[in-house]
């Protein structure tokens, strides 16, 4: 996405915010934001889209994590750093947690959003208490529900259908981070207990792309785009076929963006939830695949 359709989504942002009776506080805060001129660092990771797309509506130019590890001396400094992440299991994914752990940052006003599709659970206290164990306090922290992308319990096409009320929920954090509001979000546990939660971080984090994925040989053209949104470098070609190996950050990224559907997950089994549809896929409207690419490509 350009920097005008940039600028149009977050004009329909605010107009669709218009109804809810603060949009006209949300638009001056935004204004007297970019009056100070103030520098605004952002990291974000990305699967689908949907971080992408809530960190450019916080700056011009985004950082990939994926990318930034690739370099030297990760050191930042800046008025205002914020990160933008997905939710997983509760947690941040691995490769956010390396970046937070070897980044050196600087700033007046730490902030993240981390998006969500379901339940965020006790993940933005979490966060926070990983983030201070690192040297790191962050000033806000606020969950986004957004679109559910996690293959194994949620149906894309359902998904898309639902109503989340994203656009008025990010309308109302770039205004509190505008106006450098402190905030972290309550736990709200649910039906989840403790025991729940590190059975679901246990099979999260201990995933490898082996076990995790399937290939439809029949419908893959070895185009390679699983190579080349993966952040971790799990795909090649060999021997005249797509192989697949090695520590996997379980964002589905992959099989989210194949073009032919070749990529599924594993078929269900004990144990293993398997897809709940194998034909739905989902990115984020606003994100082309060029953008997955260009954020995860190793």
């Amino acid at each position: 996405m350009n920097r005008r359709e940039a600028i149009k989504t977050m004009g329909l942002t605010l107009a669709a915010v218009v109804t809810a009776g603060f949009a006209p506080k949300t638009y001056a805060a935004i204004l007297k934001d970019r009056a100070k001129k103030k520098k605004r660092i952002v990291f974000y990771f990305t699967a689908t889209g949907n971080s992408l797309f809530v960190a450019r509506q916080l700056t011009d130019t985004p950082l990939s994590i994926p990318q930034e590890l690739k370099k030297s001396g990760l050191t930042y400094e800046a008025d205002e750093i914020g990160f933008v992440f997905p939710d997983y299991a509760a947690s941040a994914p691995m490769i956010v947690r390396e970046f937070l752990e070897k980044a050196q940052l600087k700033a007046s006003y730490m902030f993240s959003v981390i998006t969500f599709g379901n339940a965020s659970v006790n993940v933005a206290k979490w966060w926070d208490d990983y983030a201070k164990e690192h040297g790191v306090s962050f000033h806000y922290i606020k969950p986004l529900l957004m679109v559910d992308n996690y293959l194994p319990v949620f149906d894309m096409n359902e998904q898309k259908k639902m109503d989340k009320h994203t656009d008025e929920n990010l309308a109302a954090i770039i205004s509190d981070i505008a106006a450098k509001k402190s905030y972290v979000e309550p736990s709200d546990m649910g039906f989840f207990n403790e025991e729940m939660l590190r059975g679901m971080q246990d099979q999260h984090f201990s995933m490898t792309a082996d076990r995790l994925l399937e290939l439809k040989e029949g419908r893959c053209i070895q185009c390679m785009t699983c190579e080349k949104v993966c952040p971790h470098k799990n795909f090649s070609f060999a021997d005249e076929a797509v192989a697949f190996q090695g520590k996997c950050e379980y964002c589905l990224a992959c099989v989210h963006n194949c073009p032919q559907k070749a990529l599924t997950l594993r078929p269900a089994r004990e144990g293993w939830p398997g897809e709940r549809n194998p034909e739905a896929r989902y990115r984020h409207p606003h994100v082309t695949l060029t953008d997955i690419v260009n954020s995860n490509r190793q």
